[in-house]
């Protein structure tokens, strides 16, 4: 066998990035079900005669709950039952070859959700490998596929570890791997990419119904697309009062109880801290007794995760993480204070950097009660508004202000700092290139 030049990487992507087949029962695909397939003028046909109803009599009439059941029926292809399981049978889109054996159409679509094109000219294609997987399936499930998925990457490559490459969602898909398979030491670095480590605070507000309803259009673009947005917009502001925020209630309850409350996967993403008013609040019962003991598990697992990546970094394990900051959360999120990417806030892609809330700056005493990981060196963002000194990886963390989460992916500079640390082992921190500063600005080179 050739010499192994290069540690083959192994992209985890994000929520949005991996594509599932809904499937009859002879394994025909019926149609996309996630991201989800809809038609928003069929949504608005379905609403059209409870719509007429509710403007003529100037009252909910109905309207409501047809708008529950149209919402249940858009999430059904991603429902979960309530031990956990989906309820219908899905296919992931999977690619098992590495980049350079893909077509032409899968190595265009992957480079469209994760461009590191960069990456894959300094390593080649045949070290690049996607792990697609369902995002709301079982966490645990999906990490044992990942094993598998990995002990092929070796076989194929020869190379007895891999490096990881986390992007969003990815980053809990990723603790669930070291949870289970952490014995078998095949990760050598792990890159995260704008990954959820401690959870996001957008998924646990929409659970909690902690929302501003005035904004609800924008989750609504999130779920579905900008044009059935854009069609509901309308139709919003013709509502009588008191029918939206009791339509928009009807709605949540019926997404939290087809996919979110569910859904192991998206367990795994609520912020530890609010892990359990929100557990009691949705697995209190029999029914979801299993789904509960794996969400419990995985909760005691995530909080303890800084301690055993110590464990691992002890091992060998090089850990380091891009992400940025200065944002508000969604403009739905009830959460409207804290620092974020507009998506995940940065305490969580950090693992406990300390940010100030927004519109202000840090205060130059620390926060009581908060662990700093380095006090050698100054790791205070040039607005004053973070101090990374507070993150699990002081000098392994790159920020990048104003950095909207799904941008990062056309940001140069952050996928520059992915390839020098997925190709260059010299390449060890904040101080290996000047290129690379630890705060930079926001990008998005398809502008």
């Amino acid at each position: 066998m050739s010499e192994i030049r290069y540690t083959p990487c192994v992209i985890l992507p994000g929520i949005g990035q991996s594509k599932v087949e809904l499937t009859d029962k002879n394994g025909e695909k019926i149609k996309m079900a996630w991201p989800l397939d809809v038609d928003g003028e069929e949504v608005m046909n379905k609403l059209k005669a409870p719509l007429m109803k509710m403007m003529l009599f100037r009252k909910d009439a109905g309207f409501s709950d047809k708008v529950a059941s149209v919402v249940r029926e858009i999430a059904d292809p991603i429902a979960c039952e309530a031990d956990g399981r989906m309820k219908n049978p899905l296919r992931v889109v999977s690619y098992p070859l590495s980049l350079a054996e893909c077509t032409a159409d899968e190595k265009r679509y992957i480079y469209k959700m994760v461009p590191l094109q960069m990456l894959s000219e300094r390593i080649g294609e045949e070290n690049l490998y996607f792990f697609a997987y369902n995002s709301f399936g079982d966490t645990y499930e999906t990490a044992r596929q990942l094993s598998d998925f990995i002990d092929n990457v070796k076989l194929k490559t020869g190379s007895d570890k891999v490096n990881l490459v986390p992007v969003s969602l990815g980053g809990a898909l990723s603790t669930a791997y070291f949870e289970l398979f952490r014995h078998k030491h095949d990760v050598k670095r792990v890159m995260y990419f704008v990954a959820a480590l401690g959870g996001s605070h957008l998924i646990a507000d929409i659970m909690e119904k902690n929302l501003k309803l005035e904004n609800a259009l924008s989750m609504i673009e999130m779920l579905t697309n900008k044009k059935t947005a854009e069609s509901l917009g309308g139709l919003l502001k013709m509502m009588p009062e008191g029918v939206f925020e009791k339509t928009a209630e009807k709605a949540l309850d019926a997404l939290n109880a087809a996919v979110l409350g569910n859904s192991l996967s998206m367990w795994g993403i609520i912020p530890p801290e609010r892990y359990p008013a929100l557990r009691d609040m949705y697995l209190s019962d029999k029914a979801h007794g299993v789904l509960r003991e794996k969400a419990d598990r995985f909760y005691e697992f995530r909080r303890n995760f800084p301690s055993v990546v110590r464990e691992l970094e002890n091992e060998g394990v090089e850990f380091f993480a891009v992400c940025g900051y200065g944002l508000q959360l969604l403009a739905v999120a009830g959460s409207d204070k804290m620092s974020s990417d507009g998506i995940i806030h940065i305490s969580s892609t950090t693992l406990g950097a300390l940010s100030a809330p927004l519109g202000e700056t840090l205060s130059e005493f620390p926060e009581e009660g908060r662990v700093c990981n380095n006090t050698q060196h100054h790791h205070l963002s040039p607005d004053k508004t973070v101090d990374a000194s507070y993150g699990l990886w002081p000098e392994r963390t790159w920020y990048f202000a104003s950095q909207r989460h799904d941008d990062t992916a056309y940001n140069d500079k952050a996928l520059g700092i992915a390839a020098r640390v997925l190709s260059d082992d010299s390449f060890t921190d904040i101080y290996s290139d000047a290129e690379f500063p630890q705060f930079g600005e926001q990008q998005d080179n398809r502008k």
